[in-house]
């Protein structure tokens, strides 16, 4: 349940894109949204081509203006500047988290200052690393043309362990306030993609490797119809999927499919955030598909 979300700005038309998002989740999930601005020690004097906010008077208007669209739609907004400059915006805005009992943080992949990995290398890495609140990022859209949020479809990523299942509720529970399917995935390897001690096996025993990985598709064939079926509901269709090769590449592929609104992506601990930033799946299915990422930090197992 989603009660607070805790929303960055840093005064752009660009970070602006993940309002669309928090005016279709705040109603329903009956969330109060706060929006925070941080002001940034030894700022720019222009960020994305705007005037950077720099003071907390002219940050607080900023935020205020914001927050009247939001609360005309009937969606309960606070509002907080951050006056003391911050040499580290990605560390405040994790710290503002955790005071003000975020359960969700909604920001876009550039940065305060046009740094595009402030916020999707660091701040996403930092709650994710010290915290356990979710972080959903959005690809920035041109000015003034960020899409509704109407997801048909919620991707989850799975891989069979108990840490990766952890998605599986809160995935469950957004498709169903959202109206949304929610589609179960899992990769297996193909001979070409095997990895570590596994592919030099590949290289020496082709055959029984390639039978050992297609009983493994059948595997997980069976193991994401027992989920779906436990997930299923009357208000909720549960579609499920296997697909074989690499696992960042075929899960962009998915995501770039049409209807995929959301692709919700669960870590293992301190070894699965390294996996997933070191290994660049993040940053590759931004690249692939203008669908919001849900990033769950998961217990260390």
């Amino acid at each position: 349940m989603y009660q607070r979300l805790l929303v960055p700005l840093d005064g752009s038309l660009l970070a602006e894109a993940v309002l669309p998002i928090v005016e279709r989740l705040a109603p329903a999930y009956g969330a109060t949204v706060l929006l925070l601005h941080v002001i940034e020690r030894g700022a720019p004097a222009t960020v994305h081509g705007e005037t950077h906010l720099q003071a907390a008077g002219a940050a607080a208007a900023y935020l205020d203006t914001v927050a009247l669209r939001l609360r005309a739609q009937g969606i309960a907004v606070e509002t907080h500047a951050h006056e003391a400059p911050e040499g580290d915006v990605a560390r405040s805005i994790a710290t503002h988290a955790q005071e003000e009992h975020a359960d969700l943080i909604v920001l876009c992949t550039h940065g305060s200052g046009g740094i595009r990995d402030l916020l999707f290398g660091s701040i996403a890495q930092q709650v994710l690393k010290h915290g356990a609140v979710p972080v959903l990022l959005a690809r920035p859209a041109a000015p003034g043309a960020a899409p509704p949020f109407r997801p048909r479809r919620i991707l989850v990523a799975l891989d069979a362990t108990a840490a990766a299942e952890e998605a599986l509720a809160p995935a469950q529970e957004m498709a169903r306030r959202l109206g949304a399917t929610l589609h179960l995935v899992m990769v297996v390897a193909t001979l070409t993609t095997t990895q570590g001690k596994r592919h030099a096996l590949a290289q020496a025993l082709p055959t029984a490797t390639r039978a050992l990985l297609d009983l493994e598709e059948e595997e997980a064939r069976r193991y994401l119809e027992a989920a779906a079926d436990r997930l299923s509901t009357d208000d909720l269709t549960v579609t499920t999927e296997v697909r074989r090769g690499d696992t960042s590449t075929v899960l962009a592929d998915e995501a770039a499919e049409p209807g995929v609104g959301l692709v919700v992506l669960a870590t293992h601990g301190r070894a699965g955030v390294q996996a997933i930033w070191g290994a660049s799946v993040t940053a590759r299915l931004l690249g692939r598909t203008r669908a919001p990422l849900l990033l769950l930090r998961t217990l260390d197992r």
